[in-house]
């Protein structure tokens, strides 16, 4: 809907484990009648590479052909490119790959706070103001200590840029951030690793109770 509203000249992506993001913005965009869209994936997989490198990623994006056979699918394969690079290397290579600046970003790589911070002061450098970034994973479970991932990236935002700001719960939660003014973040102070830790015992501690009493329960009856 907000391709379709806001009418980006130039969309990126970056990240997406079967195409389901790119596929519909691209649409959008063939919809507007105008705009082209860039999509950043290396192409890593759960299974080959493992959860803690892929973060979700399915290997969908392995070959040129693979990448023009699922585009064409939706007859969106003229709108998106897709760039096989990691994000330290797509950055550096902007303005050789002949990328005009970006009026809608899509940020759902890899999930981690440096990786998310990375991608999104890089997308800041290349954004047309005002600018939109939607980042997501904003209220993942393992994130809501603020110590890591998206979530922390989130509240580094609130605190610190000239930026209007919407978080919509859910699952894993997206946040949608315009931007309306240049700037950098301003660093946040360390956050303690305990509440994380006291999460993860204290719902290992519940389960321990909730099987005792169901085994207390069966023997009852």
């Amino acid at each position: 809907a907000l391709g379709r509203l806001l009418r980006p000249r130039h969309a990126l992506v970056i990240g997406s484990g079967f195409g389901f993001t790119p596929g519909v913005l691209a649409l959008a965009l063939k919809h507007n009648g105008v705009g082209q869209l860039s999509f950043v994936d290396p192409s890593l997989s759960n299974l080959r590479e493992g959860p803690n490198a892929a973060h979700g990623g399915a290997g969908s994006w392995d070959s040129p052909e693979v990448v023009k056979a699922r585009f064409s699918k939706l007859g969106v394969q003229d709108v998106v490119r897709h760039i096989k690079l990691f994000n330290h290397e797509f950055f550096p290579q902007y303005q050789e790959l002949g990328l005009p600046p970006v009026d809608l970003a899509i940020i759902d790589g890899a999930h981690d706070y440096e990786n998310a911070l990375y991608d999104f002061r890089e997308t800041l450098k290349v954004l047309r103001l005002p600018g939109f970034i939607f980042l997501h994973d904003a209220t993942n479970f393992w994130n809501r200590t603020g110590h890591m991932g998206v979530a922390r990236l989130v509240q580094q935002i609130r605190a610190g840029l000239d930026a209007e700001m919407v978080t919509f719960p859910g699952q894993a939660g997206l946040s949608l951030v315009r931007v309306v003014q240049a700037g950098d973040l301003v660093p946040l102070a360390p956050v303690p690793r305990w509440p994380a830790l006291a999460a993860v015992a204290g719902g290992l501690v519940g389960a321990l109770l909730l099987g005792r009493w169901w085994a207390q329960r069966r023997k009852r009856s």
